[in-house]
């Protein structure tokens, strides 16, 4: 991702846009997904720079990691899918990636675990 007076972009390893200079904001690729800026609404592109998963979130949608993405709207976190589907409702204060199938989330000033079900496997304590 490249950031220019305009706006953001992505380059290949050379430096040849791949896909233009388009949106206001924009994230990193993760999964063949990348979360972008258009108007006031945050969705995903692929490496096309195709919408995939079309622009409706209020805030940034993090890099995905296992097939999911912790997405915050009205001050909880959940995770979508690959389609833009919840998939685990928001629900969170915090929420970090999955890796090795577990992802560490907090609630009430709590940490826990919880698997790619949405089903906890430690239970928020401390």
């Amino acid at each position: 991702m490249v950031e220019t007076d305009s706006g953001r972009g992505y380059i290949d390893h050379k430096g040849k846009f791949v896909i233009p200079v388009q949106y206001l904001g924009a994230g990193s690729f993760s999964e063949g997904l990348a979360s972008v800026l258009v108007g006031a609404k945050w969705g995903y592109i692929d490496t096309t720079g195709r919408l995939v998963i079309p622009p409706q979130y209020d805030d940034f949608g993090e890099d995905f990691s296992e097939g999911l993405a912790a997405l915050k709207v009205k001050d909880k976190y959940g995770y979508i899918d690959k389609t833009g589907a919840f998939v685990i409702q928001p629900q969170y204060d915090d929420a970090q990636p999955f890796f090795g199938g577990l992802a560490q989330v907090g609630i009430n000033g709590k940490s826990g675990y919880i698997n790619t079900s949405g089903n906890y496997v430690w239970k928020p304590s401390h």
